[in-house]
């Protein structure tokens, strides 16, 4: 079993309390270049941009 980086507390542009360019893709792109394995979105009010982080 191998060790994972994860931030598990991300909030995209749908949450109120995040930047608007907080979108999916940028987030991923960010992730990738910190060498973090898994993240969690944490949108408040909605949960459309998981989908969009999964595919």
């Amino acid at each position: 079993m191998g060790c994972f980086v994860a931030d598990l507390h991300v909030h995209t542009c749908l949450s109120p309390c995040a930047d608007i360019d907080m979108s999916p893709l940028r987030i991923i792109e960010k992730a990738k270049s910190k060498s973090i394995d898994i993240i969690g979105i944490t949108d408040h009010n909605s949960s459309e941009n998981a989908e969009v982080a999964v595919n």
